[in-house]
């Protein structure tokens, strides 16, 4: 950002709301792939220990899970609305401006 300018990364906006999507996904999944190797693990303590890992965690997984997905949403919202405001700039800086009527014009009289 240089001093009179303001500058998104907006690919990275959308990298963010992507690599959280992502997480919350592979953190959902917790509970299949710990289940997954039930009777594999070789002690019975240690599944109960996994499962009461699981249990205990699931409150505060669900915590994360739904601030993840807020600020995922909030990033992918922001990158469409600030590249819909740059748009909206480039037309309107770009296009022709509308001259208000001079004395001097054809059919304009002055007052």
């Amino acid at each position: 950002m240089t001093a009179d300018r303001v500058s998104v990364d907006l690919s990275g906006l959308d990298a963010l709301a992507s690599n959280l999507a992502s997480v919350r996904s592979t953190m959902n999944a917790t509970r299949s792939t710990l289940g997954y190797y039930h009777g594999q693990l070789g002690s019975a303590e240690i599944e109960s220990a996994l499962d009461d890992f699981e249990h205990d965690w699931s409150d505060g997984r669900r915590k994360i899970d739904e601030n993840a997905n807020k600020l995922a949403t909030m990033a992918s919202e922001s990158a469409r609305v600030l590249r819909q405001v740059d748009a909206d700039l480039a037309t309107n800086l770009t296009a022709d401006p509308i001259r208000a009527p001079h004395p001097t014009d054809e059919g304009v009289r002055e007052s």
